[in-house]
């Protein structure tokens, strides 16, 4: 039990790493995040954002932007425990022996990576989000770049 707690733990773990450095995963890695990927709805991964969002919302440099009562923290944490859990109770199993068996605990890591940058992409082409994305570039002092149009 403690090693399934351990495979929880480093799942989560590195989700919060999403990055977009190149993910590098053996054959049943690519299965194991194809199947995560395709298991879940634009709900779970909207969720899967909330969650995000909430934990990082506990780092001291931006608490105070994010007012989070002590339920509405519980309530996402245990909206993501049920995803997590469906995913690999139920519907990615097979995929997910597979990748361990194969190729080590790392492709929790990588599996779940790919799951988060998917679920981020579907939220970055939102309209509001992509206006607020792009709002600072009106406040570029440009003149000060002309050397990058050499």
């Amino acid at each position: 039990m403690r090693k399934n707690f351990l495979y929880i733990f480093t799942a989560f773990t590195f989700l919060l790493n999403i990055s977009n450095k190149p993910i590098f995963a053996g054959p049943f890695g690519d299965e194991m995040a194809k199947c995560l990927v395709t298991s879940t709805s634009n709900r779970d991964r909207t969720k899967l954002l909330k969650w995000m969002f909430r934990v990082y919302g506990e780092h001291p440099e931006v608490s105070y932007m994010v007012d989070l009562s002590d339920r509405e923290k519980k309530v996402i944490d245990k909206d993501i425990a049920d995803v997590f859990t469906r995913l690999l109770s139920e519907d990615c199993v097979d995929e997910t022996k597979k990748a361990l068996e194969y190729e080590g605990e790392n492709v929790m890591f990588t599996a779940f990576q790919t799951l988060g940058q998917v679920a981020a992409q579907g939220f970055n082409v939102n309209p509001s989000v992509e206006r607020s994305i792009n709002k600072f570039t009106e406040l570029i002092e440009y003149e000060k770049l002309d050397y990058l149009d050499k």
